[in-house]
């Protein structure tokens, strides 16, 4: 079926609790979905399939709650970035030959998701339902803003939550990208006042963020890697590597350590940004280093042994993709 762009002006929108827009249309869109007519998300679901974030089917079931592998298939697309084609797979739970496997690795690699390691195995949990404040934490960083995110006060992020009644009832580690998500304007209570930290969020929420944060409202960039993501911009710079045998130390940003994880100088790449790096792949800018200044990036490698044959490499190319 044709897809005709909706010509639309935001003209306000209000983040209570779930995500509100009010906009004007000038032309109607042609879309697959019979069971979004008349539902308040309808706008947000028509600029996502306009945009191929996401696929036609007949139903869209927008008040289902959405799963983690729907949320970040939903925010990988939404940001335009092709994910991953080799066949292989960092989480036990998801088969290296399922359809969403490029889409957790890219997601994996770029620090979207982390996973969760059980024994000697990760896993991703894909079929799991996705509450408020772990959606919050998730859509931060797929915008690159987790370096914005470490800089945020702990004082001034417990001050932030004690002014709500349920404010404790966010876990330690969503509570700074709630606060974040809140002083951005990405979110901010219900109308009665709560956060509900612990709300299963649904899918015309989570394609309503995506809309509102993740697609962009500016014409595609010409400037796009081989394989259609865009970048903003193209640094040269030189490469070594690192590794860790012991696999409880953690990056600066508090990420696990994995392939796709690289130290770099916050001052010319900032902390959270995602990165296509030429002869390593898509990476996030997590960690940083004493030896790490100016145009050095360090990239993690998962042996020793390949990170002293990786040696130091000069003219490197690096995409800056938010």
């Amino acid at each position: 079926m044709k897809k005709r762009m909706i010509l639309a002006s935001l003209v306000a929108f209000l983040l209570v609790g779930t995500p509100v827009v009010e906009a004007e249309t000038t032309q109607i869109n042609e879309t697959p979905y019979v069971d979004i007519s008349g539902h308040w998300a309808e706008q947000e679901i028509n600029q996502l399939y306009i945009t191929d974030v996401i696929g036609q089917n007949e139903y869209f079931r927008p008040d289902d709650n959405v799963t983690l592998g729907e949320l970040l298939t939903m925010f990988v697309n939404a940001k335009g970035i092709e994910p991953v084609g080799n066949k292989q797979t960092s989480f036990a739970d998801v088969p290296a030959n399922s359809w969403l496997s490029p889409y957790a690795e890219t997601a994996y690699r770029l620090g979207i998701v982390h996973g969760q390691k059980q024994g000697n195995h990760l896993y991703l949990h894909p079929d799991a339902p996705v509450k408020r404040a772990e959606l919050a934490s998730i859509l931060v960083r797929t915008m690159g803003a987790s370096g914005a995110v470490n800089n945020l006060k702990w004082s001034t992020t417990i001050q932030t939550l004690n002014q709500y009644p349920d404010g404790n009832n966010v876990k330690e580690n969503e509570q700074r990208p709630l606060v974040y998500a809140m002083q951005s304007g990405l979110m901010s209570a219900y109308g009665d006042g709560t956060l509900k930290p612990n709300k299963y969020m649904t899918r015309a929420e989570a394609a309503t963020y995506a809309a509102l944060h993740l697609v962009s409202d500016k014409p595609r960039t010409t400037k796009a890697l081989s394989n259609g993501t865009p970048f903003r911009q193209e640094l040269t710079v030189q490469t070594t590597a690192y590794s860790y045998t012991n696999d409880k130390i953690l990056s600066y940003l508090e990420y696990p350590l994995r392939e796709g994880v690289v130290a770099v100088d916050p001052n010319v790449i900032p902390l959270g940004t995602h990165l296509y790096i030429d002869g390593y792949g898509y990476a996030v800018a997590a960690d940083i280093g004493g030896a790490v200044k100016q145009r050095h990036v360090d990239l993690y490698l998962p042996t020793m042994n390949e990170a002293e044959n990786h040696g130091l490499q000069k003219g490197v190319k690096v995409y800056v993709l938010d």
